[in-house]
């Protein structure tokens, strides 16, 4: 398939025919497009790539004896995305740093608090009986989260939030909005630098504070690196709530089923995963001549993985296209990717997700989908989501007290300010 391009609206609307062909008849296909890349679609071939980074590489600027290329994204992202885009050792060096403020047992540590913003987003909609589960939940509710969990001040939420946002289906102008949200980054690094304190416990102050190969890291790089976590924690995550609430919506019998019993929510949050997999793909760059699905790729080629095909292949989920809220091996999907550079939102994502869901169903779970009213991304290159879902239900009351209508505040910074 010479014309593959995951960058086209045809692809946008048609991904899973699309990737299901391919899958059945050429698994490694080579795209001419984008200056050349394969496309590789099989659960088992994705899998191999991803847990073999001596082969495929993920950074940028690698010498090839033609050319320049690499990079996680096919075309290449304007800037770096941390060490999303470095190999190792400097990747490791850099995950280390974070990599233990993103266990399961941090992110149940942080319930409590993530169960409260839930709750505020959700009061902020519940007396009107209407709302757009895109605007009004799926994208302030990774933001909020991203930005509180991180340490970073919460009063510019919805700049960021939407920045982001459009920014994942290339609306115009959204560059320009990106690159504010870079600039805002780099005075919150320089302001926190100014006061920071090793016994500060936030993510931020880590990043400030603890050395890598023997050096503190200078603003940049901590800007860097903030920006990383917020592309991945954001609208990926906004991307998936939608699509989580339109199939709900959709399918009221499957609705009712989980708000009946509440603890079948986290295997169906994961089903959601594998079924909606929001990040179109990742890249890799191969280092060393290799055999792939077939296909012989030479150092130098590019390749593209595509997680959602791999995430629909009957060898590993038997029937893919049925979403079963209680499917046993779900736990297998590729969502995250895997291996050394697995993402590190693994575990609050679906925090998010599950707690959202619980507090919806719990609180409107008559909501009516407007499907005449929904968009979709028109292009879907790295983030397949929705523009709006709009929806009705039953109002109903506020539950939190004590909290400014625009903004969370942490109850104990509320106190201290008191």
């Amino acid at each position: 398939m010479e014309d593959f391009d995951h960058h086209t609206e045809y692809f946008a609307q048609h991904w899973r025919q699309t990737y299901a062909d391919l899958r059945q008849r050429c698994p490694v296909a080579h795209s001419e497009r984008h200056d050349g890349f394969f496309v590789v679609t099989r659960y088992a071939d994705v899998k191999r790539v991803l847990q073999d980074p001596a082969t495929f590489a993920c950074g940028r600027d690698l010498e090839f004896d033609d050319h320049r290329t690499g990079g996680v994204t096919v075309p290449v992202n304007p800037v770096r995305m941390g060490f999303m885009e470095m190999d190792p050792p400097d990747s490791q060096a850099y995950r280390r740093v974070l990599a233990a403020r993103f266990t399961g047992k941090a992110i149940k540590d942080y319930q409590p608090r993530l169960a409260e913003i839930v709750t505020w987003a959700v009061d902020r909609v519940i007396e009107s009986g209407q709302l757009d589960f895109v605007d009004d939940l799926s994208n302030p509710l990774p933001a909020l989260v991203s930005l509180d969990y991180f340490g970073l001040p919460l009063d510019r939420w919805e700049e960021y939030a939407t920045a982001l946002h459009k920014a994942a289906y290339r609306e115009k102008g959204s560059a320009r909005a990106v690159g504010v949200v870079l600039r805002d980054l780099r005075g919150v690094v320089e302001r926190r630098r100014a006061t920071v304190s090793e016994d500060d416990d936030d993510i931020v102050s880590r990043l400030l504070t603890v050395e890598v190969n023997g050096a503190r890291m200078d603003d940049e790089m901590v800007t860097e690196l903030l920006f990383m976590l917020l592309n991945g924690g954001i609208d990926t995550s906004t991307a998936l709530i939608a699509a989580m609430f339109g199939y709900l919506g959709d399918n009221p019998d499957r609705r009712a089923e989980l708000a009946r019993d509440p603890s079948k929510i986290p295997t169906a949050v994961d089903e959601m995963l594998r079924y909606f997999t929001p990040g179109t793909g990742v890249a890799r760059t191969v280092l060393e001549p290799v055999e792939l699905g077939g296909r012989q790729l030479q150092p130098g080629d590019r390749v593209l993985l595509a997680l959602g095909s791999a995430n629909n292949d009957a060898e590993m989920f038997p029937e893919p296209d049925e979403i079963r809220l209680d499917r046993d091996n779900n736990s297998k999907h590729l969502a995250f990717g895997y291996g050394i550079h697995r993402c590190l939102g693994a575990f609050l994502a679906p925090a998010e997700m599950t707690v959202l869901l619980g507090e919806v169903l719990r609180r409107m779970p008559d909501y009516v989908i407007d499907s005449g009213a929904v968009v979709s991304y028109p292009t879907i290159p790295l983030v397949n989501g929705y523009i709006a879902m709009p929806a009705r239900f039953t109002p109903g009351e506020r539950v939190l007290s004590g909290f400014d209508d625009h903004l969370p505040v942490r109850r104990e910074a509320a106190a201290t300010a008191g």
